[in-house]
């Protein structure tokens, strides 16, 4: 997902060649054969979309990575700060950089071209998605094989001691979390929450590695995320 500074020329050519959304910092730089992007996503994962970007466009990225407080840094440079644009990886942190006040809203038809679905880009024009993520479920082919299972499915007794994942405290834990109340309401969700914390083989730890090395040991199921392109003219 992304978020946008106050390049005008810039912004919107990345729009159009990454489908991308893009929201207005209003004190960045002014030269548009750079953009500066602050990222959240790591650079090795990024860097091919930002040389396609560079090869159709002509214009180069700058590329700065923190793990966290990209939006307090952008804060604190102020009117010096070179942010372009904010690529985040979580609608929690999407959230958090529009409520500290660091964006501003974007009207652009090249934006509204490749994301036209409400779905997809704040009410106000703040940030914009470019991926969706697919939260799996990894199985052992050994002791569990193909049996189908839904995430309500995972609060079941029969898992118990089989499950591992990343904490309930991660930012992309707290989105699943936030989507299940939404569908269900608090209530159901918290009975959902206190079967799959019964169920947890271990105390939750690490990211997506350590669950898959988990995995390969004793416990059956651990849950991960991947991301997927939004295409607004396909299908799946």
């Amino acid at each position: 997902m992304i978020f946008g500074a106050s390049r005008s020329t810039g912004t919107r050519l990345a729009a159009a060649a990454l489908a991308a959304g893009i929201a207005y910092v209003p004190f960045a730089a002014a030269a548009d054969e750079v953009v500066n992007i602050y990222s959240y996503r790591q650079p090795a994962l990024i860097q091919p979309a930002l040389d396609a970007f560079t090869a159709e466009t002509g214009i180069s990225t700058e590329l700065l990575f923190l793990d966290k407080g990209l939006e307090d840094r952008i804060a604190a440079e102020g009117t010096n700060s070179p942010a372009d644009v904010i690529l985040t990886v979580d609608i929690a942190r999407l959230t958090n950089v529009k409520e500290k006040g660091v964006t501003q809203a974007l009207e652009d038809e090249t934006v509204n071209a490749n994301l036209p679905s409400a779905e997809y880009r704040d009410p106000e024009g703040h940030w914009f998605g470019i991926t969706k993520r697919a939260r799996v479920l990894y199985a052992s082919k050994e002791r569990v094989g193909d049996e189908p299972i839904t995430y309500a499915e995972l609060a079941d007794p029969k898992w118990k001691g089989k499950i591992c994942m990343r904490s309930g405290q991660h930012d992309y834990n707290l989105a699943l979390i936030s989507a299940a109340i939404a569908h269900w309401g608090e209530e159901k969700t918290e009975e959902w929450l206190t079967g799959l914390k019964n169920n947890l083989a271990r105390k939750p730890d690490g990211g997506d590695r350590p669950q898959a090395k988990a995995h390969h040991g004793r416990r059956m199921r651990h849950r991960a995320g991947q991301h997927l392109l939004c295409r607004p003219d396909a299908d799946q």
